[in-house]
């Protein structure tokens, strides 16, 4: 079994009036952690990244779908940082959304974004309600972000690239 480290932090309020906008807190984690180039997909809100893709979002630097962005960028990421939707359903929310469906639940493009990330970066931060595994890289670290309530643990995972890239 490989170790890892692992932190247990409130999640914070979110107090933009973006309802997908990074917690202080998860954004303050972030920021301690990326360096270099960094490819931020599904940005909504935020300005963390060189490059933020998003389809709609004034703050992105290119409107388009994650899927089309990965079919031709070749540049090599120091970090991918990635908040995918979490498959929306409460109402209030899916207005703000220009998509709503989840990364995790769709096999088909879970594989060709994985191997984007093989090809493309040496780090991914993956914000999501589960902590995904990618081959060719190790968990490095788990941050548990708690909401408090009834409400879903989000689960912040730095995958470390565990081979040079092959190209």
């Amino acid at each position: 079994m490989r170790r890892f480290e692992f932190e247990v932090l409130a999640l914070g309020m979110n107090n933009a009036d973006y309802p997908g906008a990074f917690t202080k807190p998860a954004q303050d984690i972030i920021k301690a952690t990326i360096s270099g180039a960094v490819l931020h997909l599904y940005s909504g809100s935020s300005l963390i990244g060189d490059e933020r893709i998003d389809l709609e979002h004034p703050n992105a630097t290119m409107h388009c779908r994650v899927e089309d962005f990965i079919k031709t960028d070749e540049r090599l990421w120091d970090w991918i940082l990635l908040d995918p939707p979490y498959a929306i359903t409460r109402r209030k929310k899916l207005d703000a959304y220009a998509e709503t469906a989840s990364l995790s639940a769709d096999v088909v493009w879970r594989t060709q974004i994985k191997d984007y990330f093989r090809r493309q970066t040496k780090n991914i931060l993956w914000l999501d309600y589960c902590a995904p595994m990618i081959t060719g890289f190790r968990r490095r670290k788990l941050w548990l972000l708690l909401p408090g309530g009834y409400h879903n643990v989000r689960v912040l995972s730095w995958l470390e690239r565990e081979m040079e890239l092959l190209l």
